[in-house]
C-alpha cells in the first residue's frame, strides 16, 4: 500500500512540475491575425527625434525615442499591405527603410542603426 501513495505522489509530483514548465515557455494568449506588429529599436547611438511608420492604410509616429529604447506598433491590417519606417534623428537628418510587403499577422523588427535600418520579420 505505501508503494502505491508512493508512486502517486511521484507521479502527482511529476506531473505538476511538467505542467507549471510548460506554462513558463509556452503561452496560451491568443493573439488576432488581424492585427500586424511592428517593433522598432533604436541601436544607432544617437536620440531620434521622430519615428514614423507609413502603410498603406495610415501612418504611425513616436517621438523621442533615446539610444536603446524600443516602440511597438500594433494596427488592425487585414489584407495585404506594405510599410517603410522614417527616421528623423534629433540634428534634423533623415533615414528612410526599405518599403517592407507584408501580409496579415505580420510581426516584424525593425533596428536602427547609424548607417541603416535593417528588418527582421516571421516569415
Amino acid at each position: 500500500m505505501k508503494k502505491v501513495i508512493i508512486g502517486i505522489a511521484i507521479g502527482l509530483f511529476i506531473g505538476l512540475t511538467c505542467y507549471f514548465a510548460s506554462t513558463i515557455f509556452c503561452s496560451n494568449e491568443f493573439i488576432s491575425k488581424d492585427n500586424a506588429s511592428v517593433t522598432i529599436t533604436n541601436e544607432s547611438g544617437q536620440q531620434i527625434k521622430t519615428v514614423l511608420l507609413k502603410h498603406n492604410r495610415g501612418t504611425l509616429v513616436a517621438n523621442n525615442l533615446n539610444d536603446k529604447d524600443q516602440v511597438r506598433f500594433i494596427f488592425t491590417n487585414r489584407a495585404e499591405n506594405s510599410y517603410q519606417v522614417i527616421v528623423t534623428f534629433i540634428n534634423d537628418s533623415t533615414m528612410k527603410s526599405k518599403e517592407v510587403y507584408f501580409e496579415y499577422g505580420y510581426r516584424g523588427t525593425e533596428t536602427i542603426t547609424k548607417t541603416e535600418i535593417k528588418t527582421k520579420n516571421n516569415w
